[in-house]
């Protein structure tokens, strides 16, 4: 069984008397801006840090990556044997619904994530936030609650097909069907985990490398 790894990223930095520590959140724009406060020799054992958590990630990411190939490698056994047994038109159903639940996962995640940077960025901008990005935050909750519709109505496909799938396969293929479709999900949802917790640790490997490039100039 694969072990799921989980970032722990810089999040309290400031002046005091220990090490800054690292967890799972991404720094904040204040402790972003704490960072010239830190010494260079802290600044020095983050950066070395955050770089050994980002070779595990990417690590992790690459064991993610043979783990999809596996299920997609079980999806295409299911689908020959599905194949073989139902009509063609059963099967198209099958193929379509397959493509619909990774398009709809996607989009979710997709809009989840949009949805949450501009939320962030409001949270920060308080009051003086421009009234566009508002208009957007109104747009993608409304996007949202639109592909949360997608997801039910995929959802509600997902029963028809598995009853037809069961109507064709034995239950030990029945069972490989179920852990397909289930895994598909899954896996999609943390290969974007994985793939956004390693874009912000480069980002923020960058600015502290860009902070202790300025800080040197300035000494």
């Amino acid at each position: 069984m694969r072990t799921r790894v989980t970032a722990r990223f810089l999040c309290t930095v400031g002046p005091s008397t220990a090490p800054p520590q690292l967890c799972a959140s991404p720094l904040s724009p204040w402790e972003w801006s704490q960072l010239p406060l830190i010494p260079l020799l802290w600044q020095l054992q983050l950066i070395e840090s955050l770089s050994r958590k980002l070779v595990v990630l990417q690590e992790a990411q690459r064991g993610l990556q043979e783990d999809i190939s596996a299920n997609g490698a079980l999806g295409e056994d299911v689908a020959a044997r599905l194949q073989a047994l139902c009509t063609p038109g059963e099967f198209d159903k099958y193929r379509l619904f397959v493509g619909d639940l990774d398009k709809v996962v996607n989009l979710l995640l997709s809009l989840s994530g949009r949805l949450a940077r501009v939320e962030s960025a409001l949270g920060s901008l308080g009051p003086h936030a421009p009234l566009a990005l508002r208009e957007k935050q109104r747009l993608l909750v409304a996007q949202l609650e639109d592909a949360k519709e997608l997801k039910e109505h995929v959802g509600r496909r997902e029963e028809a097909v598995g009853a037809m799938v069961a109507r064709y396969l034995p239950a030990e293929h029945l069972q490989d069907y179920q852990h397909f479709v289930k895994m598909k999900s899954a896996l999609i949802a943390e290969q974007r985990e994985l793939e956004e917790k390693i874009k912000l640790g480069q980002e923020q490997l960058r600015c502290l490398r860009e902070s202790l490039g300025q800080a040197s100039k300035d000494c």
